[in-house]
């Protein structure tokens, strides 16, 4: 009995630093894939309702994307919003872009930022995710 123990408590004390990465790195493919969730929403919604769609940083308010983003109309009503995971950071590269707009036929009227998400703890083998907006990509 205190061999099994022993040799469960060996194995979780090599696996636990493995699992603490793949926990980090699914929250930023998780934010990854919710922000181009997001941009191809908004740009849906501006083609399906004919006028401009605005994504936003803040989740409830104008912010920072840290804080998460939303989907507003061109009335400023917000039709949907996400918060990244608390572990992570998101950064805006290239600026200080804080809005896109998609135009009627679905096309950019703003700059699109760079952004770039990373974990709050500084752990080796974590990959990061850029989105660049201009595409719709992340990755």
């Amino acid at each position: 009995m205190v061999v099994t123990v022993t040799m469960v408590g060996i194995l979780l004390a090599i696996a636990a630093p493995s699992y603490e990465q793949l926990i980090l790195t699914q929250g930023i493919k998780a934010a990854s894939f919710d922000m181009y969730s997001a941009l191809e929403y908004a740009r849906s919604e501006a083609i399906k309702r004919n006028g401009s769609i605005t994504l936003k940083a803040g989740a409830v308010t104008d912010g920072g994307w840290a804080t998460g983003w939303r989907v507003d109309d061109n009335t400023s009503n917000s039709l949907r919003s996400w918060t990244p995971a608390s572990r992570l950071v998101i950064t805006e590269q290239a600026g200080d872009v804080t809005s896109i707009t998609f135009a009627k036929d679905g096309h950019l009227t703003t700059a699109a930022p760079k952004l770039q998400i990373d974990p709050t703890t500084s752990s080796s083998g974590i990959a990061r995710s850029k989105c660049r907006s201009q595409t719709a990509h992340c990755g």
